[in-house]
């Protein structure tokens, strides 16, 4: 199945590029939950798949929604592999902003550099929600 000149390309292009701060994010979450409750499920009759169900995902599950969250929020203004990897009719934002820029086309350029902004402002707002519930702010 060919990928170039597909959406694909870019979704590879994204996971191969941000693939390292999902692992960041996820390792530092779960690094964070103490074996010691895994282990006691696991001694009181708890399977593998049931204890981290259970246990270990619901007090990981903060961390790595705040590390999705910051990855979706670099991955909209991505700009270096996008231009490497795209071909028309499969731009992303980034993409059409840099081009609006090329062409002069400037009123065009601003209303979607406020998309963008639009787009994130949801994600950054749902990311400091995350952040002072799980730090204990109201």
């Amino acid at each position: 199945m060919p990928v170039y000149g597909t959406l694909w390309i870019l979704l590879i292009a994204y996971v191969t590029r941000y693939l390292p701060y999902g692992m960041a994010s996820a390792t530092a979450s779960m690094h964070q939950v103490g074996s010691e409750l895994e282990e006691s499920a696991r001694a009181s009759g708890a399977a593998w798949w049931p204890a981290f169900r259970r246990i270990v995902l619901p007090l990981a599950a903060p961390g790595l929604l705040a590390g999705w969250i910051a990855i979706v929020m670099l991955s909209l203004r991505e700009l270096s592999s996008s231009i490497v990897v795209y071909s028309p009719g499969n731009e992303v934002l980034a993409i059409r902003i840099w081009e609006q820029y090329e062409n002069g086309s400037f009123p065009q350029l601003a209303a979607l550099g406020v998309l963008m902004v639009v787009g994130i402002l949801p994600l950054v707002g749902a990311a400091y929600a995350l952040g002072s519930r799980a730090g204990g702010r109201r």
